[in-house]
C-alpha cells in the first residue's frame, strides 16, 4: 500500500470519529433541552379561569375559554391558563366579572341592559372588568378596569382588555408581584 493511501484512510477514520462525537453531543444537547423545556412547563403554575358574571354574546363556558386564550396573549411566561372545569372552584384561579355601566350614548340615557340588536349592530358599551386572583384557595388581589367593548368571541377590544388586565394582575409590575414582594424580608444594606 502506498504511503499516501494509508494517510488518507487514517484521516477519514478520524474524521468519521469526530462526526460521530459531534452527532452524539448534539443528541445529548437536544435531549437536555427537551427535558428542561418539559420541566419548565411542569413548574409553571396553572390558573383555572372562570367568569362569575358574563357578557352578552358569549355563553358562560365559551367566555371561560375566551378569557384563558386571551390571558395567554398577555405574554407572561411564568403562568399557564386553562378554562375552569367542574362546579367547585379550583384552588389556583382567576375569577372574572363583567358589569355593564350606565350607557349615555345617543339622545337619551339608558340604564338598562342593551338589547340584542345593539350587540349585533356592533355598539360598544362601557363595562367594568374585575379579575380576582386566588392562590391555594386564598384570595390574593383584585384588578379592576373599565373598557368599551362590543362583546362576542371576535371582539378585539375585549381581547385587548383581558390581556391588559392579566398583565396588571400577574405581570412583573402587576398587583400580585407587588403583594408578593411586600411579604419578602427587607434586604439589609452593608
Amino acid at each position: 500500500m502506498p504511503l499516501g493511501a494509508n494517510m488518507i484512510g487514517s484521516c477519514c477514520r478520524s474524521h468519521r470519529v469526530s462526526l460521530c462525537h459531534i452527532a452524539l453531543a448534539a443528541l445529548w444537547a437536544l435531549a437536555f433541552l427537551w427535558q428542561s423545556g418539559s420541566a419548565t412547563a411542569a413548574t409553571q403554575p396553572i390558573l383555572q379561569v372562570t367568569a362569575t358574571h358574563g357578557l352578552l354574546g358569549l355563553h358562560h363556558s365559551a367566555l371561560s375559554r375566551f378569557l384563558a386564550a386571551h390571558m395567554a396573549d398577555a405574554g407572561l411566561a411564568d403562568w399557564r391558563f386553562e378554562p375552569a372545569s367542574g362546579n367547585s372552584p379550583a384552588a389556583d384561579r382567576v375569577e372574572w366579572s363583567f358589569k355593564l355601566n350606565p350607557y349615555a350614548g345617543g339622545g337619551a340615557r339608558s340604564f338598562g341592559p342593551p338589547s340584542m340588536n345593539e350587540w349585533r349592530a356592533g355598539v360598544h358599551r362601557p363595562v367594568t372588568i374585575e379579575a380576582r386572583l386566588y392562590i391555594n384557595g386564598e384570595y390574593q388581589t383584585l384588578v379592576e378596569t373599565q373598557a368599551l367593548v362590543q362583546g362576542g368571541a371576535d371582539d378585539p377590544d375585549l381581547a385587548a382588555a383581558v390581556a391588559a388586565v392579566t398583565r396588571s394582575l400577574l405581570g412583573p409590575k402587576g398587583a400580585f408581584r407587588a403583594i408578593e414582594s411586600a411579604h419578602l424580608p427587607a434586604q439589609r444594606s452593608r
